[in-house]
């Protein structure tokens, strides 16, 4: 397409009707094929795509070894060709990392084991008295369908 052509003939490929100045006598059109090139459609192959399941039987060939030494070596090359593609840390991010790392196991242990003393103290306890472990349960129940309740009423807003 030439540089002087109008926004109206950049998207219909046709240009726009002179009005009243210098008409010329024919107006110029775009071939049709100028359009579909300009688009990025191209034309068809004029055969079907061969499908995964023809492929793979292509290259089923050979007997059970070779075919297995040959998917080893092909898994070896992809997994060489994925880690050339890492971005290894330096030192000091895996430094901080695993210190990230650590510090978020110990507190969550700690927290998973304070809940674990909690309930097996209350079971001890409700074992002795079931009417405390009874009681227990129904605040617990209660706590939670009172939770259930306001978060549904924020999401709702």
């Amino acid at each position: 397409m030439s540089a002087d052509k109008t926004g109206d003939e950049q998207k219909t490929g046709r240009r726009r009707p002179l009005l009243g100045r210098n008409r010329p006598e024919e107006e110029e059109v775009i071939e049709e094929e100028e359009v579909v090139e300009e688009r990025g459609v191209t034309v068809g192959k004029g055969r079907a795509t061969p499908g995964r399941r023809q492929q793979d039987e292509e290259e089923d060939t050979g007997n059970v070894a070779t075919r297995t030494v040959g998917g080893f070596r092909e898994y070896l090359e992809g997994v060489r060709s994925e880690l050339s593609k890492v971005i290894w840390p330096t030192r000091e991010e895996a430094q901080r990392l695993t210190i990230i790392v650590i510090v978020t196991l110990v507190v969550s242990a700690a927290i998973l084991g304070a809940i674990s003393l909690l309930f097996t103290e209350l079971f001890r306890i409700g074992l002795g008295s079931p009417i405390i472990l009874l009681a227990v349960m129904v605040i617990a129940i209660a706590g939670g369908l009172i939770f259930m309740r306001v978060n549904s009423r924020r999401s709702s807003y």
